[in-house]
């Protein structure tokens, strides 16, 4: 019995000599190609991840668009029907600039007994929008500006 327990103690002698270095001491940390190597898998893995990313803050960024478009448009659509003089507005940033200061409606309107107001509850990027100028019969309208994460909403 003596004799397995010498040769498995020379077997294990040996493999723990085989990891120290010539000074003696035993090497700790990680190797100069097992970093290569880390850093060679992170970078595959962003080069993958990022356009991801992008495309999908990219149609994020156009679904926002095209529900806010559908927003202005029924607040353009109520501004026509309700006979505001939408003359000056002939850009989108004057147009949504106004509805972010908030329009008076006339008290004209039948239902209407006391003056009311439409109002924008967040601030938009004009540039994330196509505006139309409208006509006597006609509203004015917007349309979003789909061109992905480029233009935020």
């Amino acid at each position: 019995m003596s004799e397995t327990t010498n040769v498995s103690q020379s077997i294990f002698t040996r493999a723990s000599r085989s990891r120290e270095t010539l000074s003696g001491r035993r090497d700790k940390g990680f190797t100069m190609a097992e970093i290569m190597v880390v850093i060679v898998v992170m970078g595959v893995l962003a080069l993958i991840a990022v356009p991801i990313y992008n495309n999908v803050r990219g149609a994020a960024f156009d679904a926002v668009k095209a529900k806010n478009a559908t927003t202005l448009n029924q607040l353009m659509t109520t501004c026509h029907n309700a006979g505001v003089d939408m003359s000056t507005w002939v850009t989108s940033k004057a147009a949504i600039d106004a509805l972010t200061i908030g329009v008076n409606l006339p008290t004209s309107i039948a239902s209407a007994t006391t003056a009311q107001q439409i109002k924008l509850q967040e601030v938009l990027n004009p540039a994330a929008y196509n505006y139309t100028q409208g006509d006597a019969t006609k509203a004015p309208s917007f349309t979003p500006n789909l061109d992905g994460a480029t233009t935020k909403p």
